[in-house]
């Protein structure tokens, strides 16, 4: 039986019109409804402060999430770096937060302010294990600040840990202070930054109270 150009072309314009139609019903009447969130990354932050930050309600139509909007609510959070939003179908907008990774932090009007592994100071509040205080010529923002900033990122976290201030005297003075009051001579933030702080490590578990790294082929020590 041979079947009919137009009847052909109707049942494809009949589909097409349901299609639509579906379609319109779905956008305008929320079947598909965020019923949960899946917060990803954080870590400093909650997840309902991100939740909240979004400004999606529960029971908000999904097909209509405006994802960059939610987005730039999430990125006003003072620890998100960057983020991204996206819908699951079918009940779920998940979150993805990159934070800020707190490695240093200086003082000013005795308070804390904290500085991410680019030399970005992004909040006040109270240093999480591992963050360096710098002293010193730390204006914010300033070369000097991103030296200390790369030197610190460039030490392992265990290290890290180990470490009470870094003093900035200058472009190419920077010394470490340890928790047990051991001084080490680090001298300008550079390319060799990677063998200093190999060299580093290596100090810690050594006799001697001053060290000078700044040349980490030539490791010398006062005592």
């Amino acid at each position: 039986m041979r079947v009919s150009a137009k009847l052909i072309a109707g049942v494809i314009a009949a589909i097409v019109a349901v299609a639509l139609i579906a379609a319109a019903v779905m956008w305008t009447v929320p079947v598909l409804k965020v019923r949960n969130f899946q917060v990803e990354g954080v870590h400093q932050l909650d997840s309902t402060q991100v939740e909240e930050a979004s400004g999606v309600p529960k029971g908000e139509n999904l097909l209509r999430v405006n994802a960059r909007e939610a987005a730039s609510g999430v990125a006003g959070l003072d620890w998100v770096d960057s983020v991204t939003v996206s819908r699951d179908f079918p009940s779920t907008l998940t979150i993805n937060v990159s934070e800020h990774k707190a490695v240093a932090f200086v003082k000013r009007d005795n308070k804390p302010f904290l500085i991410d592994d680019k030399g970005e100071e992004f909040t006040s509040a109270e240093p999480p294990a591992g963050a360096v205080e710098v002293t010193g010529s730390v204006d914010s923002g300033s070369p000097q600040i991103q030296d200390a900033v790369r030197a610190i990122a460039a030490l392992s976290d265990d290290v890290r840990k180990q470490v009470a201030k870094l003093e900035v005297a200058g472009e190419y003075s920077l010394t470490f202070t340890t928790k047990d009051d051991r001084r080490i001579f680090w001298g300008a933030s550079d390319s060799n930054d990677e063998d200093k702080a190999h060299a580093f490590a290596t100090v810690l578990k050594m006799e001697g109270r001053e060290w000078n790294i700044s040349n980490p082929e030539l490791v010398t020590t006062r005592g």
